[in-house]
């Protein structure tokens, strides 16, 4: 029994025993950038290799080189989410989203402060550890995890390519590479460019937008709701958007109702360029964005015709900086979160009011002789939150994707489902007889899961056609 209790004592200080504690600690500091990505609804790998070289250096003396590496690989985890969440092109764009974060909700800010001191916790823990081993395990581990990595990623090629694996093959890799190639697939996705275009901001739209289909040059209609509905998506089952729709097909007050698609790519800011001025920007610099530069959009050759042209937006309206350029291609009248003095439900997926509340700024904004309203919806954004449900109902869900179906599936179908019935009632208002109503999707859904995101076009959207009566 002595013998066996010395082996155990010595089992129990070597160095196998710190390498699980310090291995330990790595996963356990890796859940907490995961937990992020499951909740906001991008992937990422579980662990980091930039994660592990920082606790590395840090391990081996090199502290201020390692806190500074833990430091910058937690901004790469959390620009991986925005340019994923927001379809950014450019990694400078993430400043704009760094200050809107400034603006974010109270308990979001106090959620990052607790992640980023929980991360900070299992740094300290797995670096410490690490600093008891011998060069041998620093060596093995980091062989083992890319051998592991390269066998989850053989089958499918993705080893090179993370934006095109599945969630359960991203075991460990670079966030630097992860960010360099989703930045790379969004800029694919965002704007064919030609040799000769490489140096041109704005370039006219290959394909029809819905204003273009719908009114030719312009809109001759003297009330006009034009609506862009965040992450409207074409389901490969028409049935879907029928479900999504039904309020308004059924309703008496709706007539000439036409629904059809186009093509669409790219960010929901390249989604109103495409609709209000027929363009696709090759980068997204609104701080310079000038009329010349962007040619005579829909709203300012309507307000030469004598329209009152109102944009309407929940969210603040430093996000993508709307209110630099929203002026510039001719609204004259902006409403965002900052301009609402009225407490209404504040949206629980970003920073804003829900559209269900703003039914009633636009029920007063079109209560004028001549007007273009253009509206902006926020709450169907990944990560579709189920709480900005008003009425939240599975069974809508099992009618048009069977007995099996991901939840963000479930509560992206209800946020549409919600959207468009209380667009229904809002043409119940006899103040609303006459409005022509347009609504077009800015880009196709963002999903976590394959399943979900194989059930949806991935270039192009919606577009509702008619008049309230």
């Amino acid at each position: 029994m002595k013998t066996m209790r010395v082996n155990f004592e010595m089992f129990a200080g070597s160095g196998f025993r710190r390498f699980c504690l310090a291995f330990g600690a790595f996963v356990l500091l890796s859940l907490v950038f995961h937990w992020a990505s499951l909740h906001f609804g991008f992937k990422r790998y579980l662990l980091s290799a930039e994660m592990f070289l920082a606790m590395t250096l840090f391990a081996v003396g090199l502290r201020w080189l390692g806190l500074t590496l833990f430091l910058v690989t937690a901004c790469l985890e959390m620009t991986l989410g925005a340019i994923t969440m927001f379809r950014l092109i450019d990694i400078g764009q993430v400043g704009d989203i760094g200050e809107y974060l400034l603006e974010a909700r109270g308990s979001y800010l106090m959620l990052l402060l607790v992640l980023v001191a929980a991360a900070a916790t299992g740094f300290w823990i797995a670096a410490s550890n690490l600093k008891q081993l011998r060069g041998r395990w620093l060596l093995l581990l980091p062989l083992v995890l890319i051998l592991a990595q390269w066998q989850l990623s053989f089958a499918k090629a993705t080893f090179f390519s993370p934006p095109f694996a599945e969630r359960g093959e991203l075991f460990f890799g670079s966030s630097a590479l992860f960010v360099h190639k989703v930045l790379e697939e969004n800029r694919r996705r965002h704007v064919h460019l030609g040799a000769d275009a490489e140096d041109a901001e704005y370039l006219p739209i290959a394909d029809p937008s819905a204003a273009s289909f719908i009114w030719g040059n312009q809109p001759t209609s003297p009330r006009i709701l034009f609506i862009v509905a965040e992450s409207w998506g074409v389901s490969k089952n028409p049935a879907v958007i029928r479900q999504q729709i039904a309020a308004l097909t059924s309703s008496e007050h709706v007539q000439n109702l036409s629904l059809g698609s186009i093509d669409a790519v790219g960010t929901t800011a390249a989604g109103e360029l495409r609709e209000l001025c027929g363009r696709i920007p090759t980068r997204l610099n609104f701080r310079q964005m000038t009329a010349e530069a962007v040619g005579e959009c829909m709203p300012a050759k309507l307000a030469k015709q004598g329209y009152r042209t109102v944009a309407l937006h929940g969210a603040f309206g430093a996000m993508y900086r709307r209110t630099l350029w929203y002026p510039v291609i001719g609204f004259d009248d902006l409403v965002f979160r900052e301009d609402l003095p009225f407490t209404g439900t504040q949206c629980h997926s970003f920073p804003g009011y829900c559209d269900r509340d703003l039914l009633g700024v636009v029920r007063q904004k079109l209560n004028q002789d001549k007007v273009f309203l253009y509206w902006l919806t926020l709450n169907s954004h990944i990560p579709y939150d189920r709480r900005d449900v008003a009425n939240y109902r599975e069974e809508l869900c099992r009618a048009v994707f069977g007995a099996t179906f991901n939840e963000q599936l479930c509560r992206y179908q209800n946020l549409h489902v919600q959207f468009f019935e209380h667009l229904a009632k809002l043409a119940e208002d006899e103040a609303m007889r006459g409005v022509e109503v347009v609504v077009v999707g800015d880009h196709p859904p963002i999903f976590n899961d394959s399943a979900s995101r194989v059930r949806f076009e991935q270039e192009q959207v919606p577009m509702l056609h008619f008049t309230l009566q």
